[in-house]
């Protein structure tokens, strides 16, 4: 069974005709469909050996001027949750992250950002079209040994059935979930102020559309009762743990970004 699973078995689940191959692998930093396939099968092979798990969210599609699950990473993060999201870099995505981190170090040291931050962010291109970033984004997915639940927010482009095969075969758990259509107007959001603890009538609305979108997810990643899951995250949004959480990744991208450009011009400087 192992060695049916292969870069072309998840290739078989999408349109062929919209997938550039090469650029996904690329992406990936693997060099070559052999490579691909023993890492997907060690991968299966080790996975109920992994002492960690892996939570990956998958967010296909992301609406202009709403702000759902932008933040979901960042309230599971909070919540102890090693937590990847993977996402196309659309203008929203820019507007909003802009405000608590540096977007260009999200590139630089990922593992040291799971590791230390529960945190992993990771923006596509916009080079790939919607069929080639969903591929990437489970094939990354189901290369992590580590990785214990799939949850796609959106289009997953994948039938209920493909998705039950997936999940029993590669031993995780595939949850798809709509994407809500509230949306607000991010020209008057002060980002800055949204999750402190005393907030404007309009921040308080913001934050009550995110946590009930938010709540159902959290309600079922972690079994408990949708009230619960409600005033957990209300907790997060007025005890300030989501604001530090922010802020701390905020610094930790400022770091990794300094460290990395200093590294730069020490190579820059030794060769000239």
């Amino acid at each position: 069974m192992l060695q049916s699973l292969s870069f072309q078995f998840i290739l078989d689940f999408f349109d062929l005709n919209q997938i550039d191959s090469e650029k996904i692998l690329q992406r990936l930093g693997i060099q070559s469909l052999d490579e691909f396939d023993a890492i997907l099968q060690q991968s299966l092979a080790n996975r109920s050996m992994q002492q960690s798990s892996h939570n990956y969210i998958l967010q296909s599609a992301t609406l202009e001027n709403s702000l759902s699950y932008l933040f979901t990473p960042f309230i599971h993060a909070v919540l102890n949750q090693n937590t990847i999201y993977i996402a196309p870099r659309q203008n929203i995505v820019e507007q909003v992250y802009a405000h608590y981190f540096r977007l260009d170090a999200l590139e630089l040291k990922n593992q040291q950002s799971i590791t230390e931050m529960n945190l992993c962010l990771d923006l596509v291109p916009t080079e790939f079209n919607a069929v080639e970033f969903r591929v990437y984004a489970l094939a990354k997915a189901l290369l992590d040994p580590a990785c214990q639940h799939i949850t796609i927010i959106g289009q997953s482009g994948l039938d209920s059935y493909a998705e039950q095969q997936l999940a029993g075969l590669f031993q995780v758990q595939i949850e798809a979930i709509s994407l809500d259509q509230k949306q607000c107007n991010l020209t008057e959001i002060d980002f800055k102020k949204l999750f402190w603890k005393r907030k404007t009538p309009e921040l308080a609305r913001v934050c009550q559309n995110i946590t009930n979108e938010n709540a159902p997810l959290v309600s079922r990643q972690f079994r408990m009762k949708l009230n619960d899951a409600v005033h957990l995250i209300e907790d997060l949004m007025y005890s300030e743990h989501l604001f530090e959480k922010l802020s701390v990744f905020g610094e930790f991208t400022e770091t990794i970004f300094k460290n990395s450009l200093e590294s730069k011009l020490r190579y820059a400087n030794e060769r000239s």
